[in-house]
């Protein structure tokens, strides 16, 4: 669509566009024929001669060129104002193609309607809640919100959207109650917020973790070491997904579950598979409507990769994220080679230890874990790092509810917190893939962006994007508009047409009424002037012509014995309608004919 400050939509079809030029090409070469009507009154003796030889077209004037421009008694200016009147013709009738070059079909949004639209979805009955088909693919440097508004435009996702029409999901401020959460890492408190919910961690099969270390490196940024053994056979306390609680107190001081949302990660990293990304970034997404009156929109983007040592490679490591100089990964690289961790907390068979590294700035948090392979029941398991890099943003929030949605709940209220697992959407991110089949460096910065663009839009969806797992329904309020085509024409091109036309405007009509007859006239009107005295048809009209002798309307415009013009001389020719004595004695005959 066209852009507030470079475009103009302009709702017409080609067909009218096509008229609107001819137009313009006509006035052109009318400001251009006056131009050589004022030449001809003040130019000399040939000036008029230049303006019909113009009038003739390029043929003419290209064969008056040779004869022109090498006659020496010609004034210059006359032969300079033959090339003008060739280019000027020439550049009017490329003028309009010229323009149409800078148009390009376009579309805009009509006058907008609200409508709340309900989709039927299926939900597998599991502990994540989720409908299926909300999985999709961002491209590689895409906007991850234009990936969601598409999305949510999808007619395959949403069923009955009205076809042909322009269906925008609709956004609507908020107002944040909070950003100072409580962070807590498994069932450890690792910073106390002031009036907030908590942000909880947890990896949901790990058993009776054991926080080892914990240094706070600076203001919200720790380093924390923690052992513990998986609670289901398993080669790393990593190799399952992250699980996220927003949680609060209640009035007997035990945690509520305000909100619960588990980490997109659906596939175990192999265990031949070192070195490399075992899973590129993903970003899953949920919100959760509280009895309080108070909305929670969170996402999580999670990428995570192995190593085939037990001795932390940080070179490794800088090949897979492109932010080298990322505080945590250089805490990671310092954690893992200085920390000594107690003698009676050293790895035990089926145990292991997790290096972690954590920053929190507002309501951002990212996590970066490294944990080290296991022993399981005896058996041997290759040795190796997993490690998994988390950026999460949150957003508790108060909206106006509309109550243009309440009636397409049907009384139904939202729903308030609930113990299950709810992801409203997921995002997988592509990456490039650069020699000997490598994928390019992630940036954690793009993730930490993504991740926050996510979280926000999702807030301004607010109730205008509503999950009803229970009735397997999905609301979305949606601004929808018609569709109307038109044609995109840059500012600059339609301003300089304009002035273009106003100017052509003036010059002919200008022209029309300052210089006037014959100089406005073309050779054959200023002949059917000379004639229309002698008849009743003063008006321009089509006259019968003969070569053999030379006549209009019977009337002979050159003597009888002139046979072959070329062979005369111009200026020894007679005037126009100059007759000997004889043909004289006969015109009152002939314009007794003429009438």
């Amino acid at each position: 669509m066209a852009g507030p400050t470079d475009n103009v939509f302009l709702p017409i079809s080609i067909f009218v566009l096509n008229i609107a030029l001819a137009i313009f090409k006509f006035i052109l070469a009318s400001a251009i024929t006056a131009c050589f009507a004022i030449y001809a009154k003040y130019g000399g003796e040939h000036s008029n001669s230049v303006g019909w030889i113009r009038s003739a077209g390029y043929i003419e004037m290209i064969k008056t060129f040779p004869s022109t421009l090498m006659r020496r008694n010609l004034a210059g200016s006359t032969k300079w104002a033959l090339v003008v009147a060739f280019l000027a013709t020439l550049s009017a009738s490329l003028l309009d193609k010229g323009i149409v070059k800078f148009v390009t079909p376009a579309f805009k949004a009509g006058p907008p309607t609200f409508k709340v639209i309900n989709s039927p979805q299926f939900s597998p009955n599991a502990s994540q809640q989720m409908f299926v088909g909300w999985s999709f693919f961002v491209p590689n440097d895409d906007d991850v919100v234009g990936t969601m508004k598409k999305a949510l435009n999808s007619s395959i996702a949403v069923s009955n959207l009205d076809k042909g029409r322009i269906h925008e999901p609709l956004t609507t401020g908020y107002n944040v109650t909070c950003t100072d959460f409580s962070i807590v890492l498994q069932h450890h408190v690792i910073r106390n917020g002031t009036g907030c919910p908590a942000v909880r961690l947890v990896f949901s099969t790990i058993e009776h973790p054991a926080l080892l270390t914990m240094t706070e490196r600076s203001p919200n940024r720790w380093s924390l070491t923690m052992a513990s053994k998986p609670a289901r056979r398993s080669y790393n306390i990593l190799d399952f997904p992250m699980v996220l609680h927003f949680d609060s107190k209640d009035p007997k001081g035990e945690d509520t579950a305000l909100c619960f949302h588990v980490e997109d990660y659906r596939t175990r990293s192999p265990i031949d598979v070192t070195n490399d990304i075992t899973a590129f970034p993903r970003t899953s997404t949920t919100k959760c409507f509280h009895n309080n009156g108070n909305i929670t929109a969170l996402a999580i983007t999670t990428a995570r990769f192995t190593q085939s040592s037990d001795t932390y490679n940080y070179t490794c490591v800088s090949t897979i994220f492109a932010d080298k100089s990322d505080d945590l990964l250089l805490g990671m690289k310092e954690a893992i080679n200085t920390t000594a961790l107690p003698m009676d907390s050293q790895p035990q068979n089926g145990t292991s230890t997790a290096w972690i590294e954590l920053r929190v700035n507002n309501s951002s948090i990212d996590v970066y874990i490294c944990g080290s392979s296991v022993l399981l029941d005896g058996d041997a398991v290759p040795t190796k790092f997993e490690c998994v890099y988390s950026t999460i943003s949150v957003l508790h929030f108060t909206q106006q509810l509309d109550n243009q949605l309440l009636l397409a709940l049907e009384g139904r209220k939202f729903k308030g917190d609930i113990p299950a697992a709810t992801t409203y959407m997921t995002l997988d991110h592509s990456t490039k893939i650069i020699g000997n089949k490598k994928a390019a460096p992630i940036s954690i910065e793009k993730m930490r962006i993504d991740t926050m663009d996510v979280t926000q839009y999702m807030a301004e969806l607010g109730y205008n994007y509503y999950a009803d797992f229970d009735s397997g329904k999905l609301y979305i309020k949606y601004k929808i508009s018609n569709l109307n085509l038109g044609l995109e024409v840059p500012i600059w091109v339609l301003v300089v047409a304009t002035i273009i036309l106003l100017i052509s405007l003036v010059i002919w009509q200008a022209t029309e009424w300052l210089v006037g007859e014959p100089h406005t006239c073309s050779l054959y009107s200023t002949i059917h002037a000379q004639l229309a005295s002698r008849s009743n048809h003063p008006i321009p009209r089509l006259m019968r012509f003969r070569f053999q002798p030379l006549m209009l309307e019977d009337v002979p415009l050159f003597p009888d014995s002139v046979e072959c013009l070329s062979e005369i001389e111009t200026k020894s020719l007679p005037g126009p309608l100059e007759h000997s004595p004889e043909e004289a004695k006969d015109l009152p005959n002939q314009a007794d004919r003429l009438s």
